[in-house]
This record gives C-alpha cells, structure tokens and sequence, in this order.
C-alpha cells in the first residue's frame, strides 16, 4: 500500500472510532507493528512500543478509576482483579477486532504473512498505543472515554460477581468439583528481548494439552490458556 493510500485509510478509521487526529503521523505510529521499520532497517523508535507503554499506564488507570467509582464497596484485591480481567491482553484484543484494528496495522511482511494483523499481542499492544496516540494529540479525557466506550464490554464482565476470580482459579475450582486432578502449565514458546517478551503457555489436564495462550507476563499467558480450556470444558458439559 502507498502512502497515500494508507492516509486514506487511516483517515477512514479515525472515522470509524470517531477521533479527529490533528497530527494524522501519530495515528499511523500508533498502528506500526515493530516489524515494520525492522525490516526496513530504521529506527525501533517508529513503531508503536513506546505509545503501547504510555496507553498501558492509562488503560489501567481509567478502568481501575471506573471501577472505584462503581463499585465503593468492593475492596482493593477484588477490584485489582477485576481491572486485571478487563485490561488483559485477550480483553484488549477482542475489543480490538471489534473495532477493526487489525485491518489497519502496519506489519512487515513477515510478520503479515504470519497472521500478525490478528495476532492477540499485537491487537493489545496496538489498542494500548492508540490510546496514547488519543490522550497526546486530542486528551486525556477523549481518551478515556474511548476507553470506557471501547471496553464496555469488558469492563461489564468484570463486574459480574464471578469475575472476583481469575480463570486459573476457576479452572481449578472446576476440575476439583469433578475430582479431576489439579491442571498443569508449560512454556510452549518464550520469544522477544526481556523489555518486549512474548510467552506462550499450555494447560495440560491429566497430561493431555487442553489450550493454548499467550501474553507479555508468563501468568498472562496461563490465565488466557486457563480461561480458554475453562470455555472449552464448560461448553462440552452443555451439549445433550
């Protein structure tokens, strides 16, 4: 894609979410996969790891905010948990497909020949970049509340009173009500530099792998294989 066909269709999701971006460039940035300037041999400092870390920071402050103001009488370990299940790195990228993020990221090929444009770590990372990209250029309340808009859902399911406990909790709670022995969590791939790590874990049940996940913290990744094996198991359970 030309350049100036990517303004154009930048401009078209800026549309589409409803920001008007003054400086069009950090749009793009927000959207730019390190892979793209790796292949091209330019500086890592144009893609958009440096706006995920400031949209990291304020995704769990408005959520972390939203949920103190609704929720006076919960206390702090339950409402950090609940700001976990909403802000997780699955979470941020379901409400990334939602909105389309995936169409407009800017990969190399490499990395788009791969499946990038759908990869979860990268959807999350491009949300949280975006919402930095939205707090500098138009302000931190514009950005808050595309946050609130874009994760409504997420933050409505981590207010129902079972989300007080992460899926490793749930799945074992789960097994034991079955008298199944207690599940396992195994390193399938651990990729990246220590400041950009990618883990991606198994869940093995009576020593047979159930799901797969991945994430930037190891337990990331056990909560996202967890919370998959959780669905998988429950959904058997309700077929006749």
């Amino acid at each position: 894609m030309n350049e100036e066909a990517q303004a154009k269709a930048l401009s078209k999701f800026a549309q589409k979410i409803g920001i008007s971006f003054s400086d069009p460039d950090l749009l793009r940035l927000a959207l730019t996969h390190a892979s793209y300037p790796n292949e091209r041999g330019t500086s890592p400092l144009d893609s958009n790891e440096r706006l995920e870390f400031l949209g990291d920071a304020l995704v769990g402050f408005f959520v972390a905010e939203y949920l103190f103001e609704k929720m006076p009488n919960t206390r702090e370990g339950d409402l950090t948990v609940r700001r976990s299940h909403a802000v997780r790195g699955e979470a941020l990228a379901v409400a990334a497909r939602r909105l389309g993020i995936g169409d407009y990221l800017i990969l190399g090929n490499g990395e788009r020949n791969a499946g990038g444009y759908d990869r979860t770590s990268n959807l999350a990372g491009a949300f949280e970049a975006l919402v930095g990209a939205i707090a500098l250029d138009v302000g931190e309340r514009e950005a808050k509340e595309f946050v609130l808009r874009a994760l409504a859902e997420e933050i409505s399911a981590a207010m129902d009173p079972t989300a007080g406990k992460d899926p490793k909790s749930l799945l074992q709670e789960y097994l034991q009500a079955r008298a199944i022995p207690l599940p396992e969590y195994a390193v399938i791939e651990e990729t990246g530099s220590d400041q950009n790590k990618l883990w991606r874990m198994e869940v093995l049940i009576e020593g047979e792998s159930v799901a797969t996940g991945e994430g930037r913290r190891k337990v990331d990744a056990e909560r996202q294989a967890a919370d998959v094996a959780l669905a998988a198991l429950t959904r058997d359970d309700s077929k006749p």
